[in-house]
């Protein structure tokens, strides 16, 4: 990886089976760094499994390796899942990832950001997102969000 902070060169493509192991281990490492409130063995490799079934899975590739992943449940346009790895945090994975979902969305996209996700809060929210309502899931408070610019761009 290039020095934290510099922009890389990512590439976003759909999900290959051979992308599964890296994405197990990069879903375990980005979700104990956004939810560090959660023990440490609360994130499992199998999880990345169960909890993207039936999804549109893209995958964020940069200097040879996978950096990010979304998954999308494109009946509703939602975005499930937008997870970075910690090397790349704040380097235009998260961006790119909005712009590569933006097809698989026929409708108004929504997300869940959990309340206490204050960096993934303000990432949606400088990309366009609005809080449109609140929940309490799993890993605790939410806001339920949806991009708010029309025609769906960066989504």
């Amino acid at each position: 990886m290039a020095a934290s902070g510099s922009a890389l060169k990512i590439t976003v493509r759909e999900f290959e089976e051979a992308d599964r192991p890296a994405l197990r281990h990069l879903y375990v490492a980005s979700r104990n760094a956004a939810f560090h409130w959660n023990p440490s063995n609360a994130h499992q490799l199998l999880d990345f499994d169960r909890d993207t079934v039936g999804e549109i899975i893209l995958v964020a590739l940069a200097e040879g390796g996978i950096v990010g992943f979304a998954s999308i449940w494109a009946p509703d346009s939602f975005l499930h899942h937008l997870f970075v790895h910690p090397s790349a945090f704040r380097r235009g994975v998260g961006t790119a990832l909005l712009a590569g979902c933006a097809k698989y969305c026929s409708k108004t996209p929504t997300l869940k950001c959990v309340k206490e996700n204050v960096n993934a809060m303000a990432f949606y929210q400088s990309r366009g997102w609005a809080v449109i309502g609140e929940g309490h899931g799993a890993d605790g408070p939410y806001c339920l969000m949806h991009h708010a610019i029309a025609g769906r761009q960066n989504v």
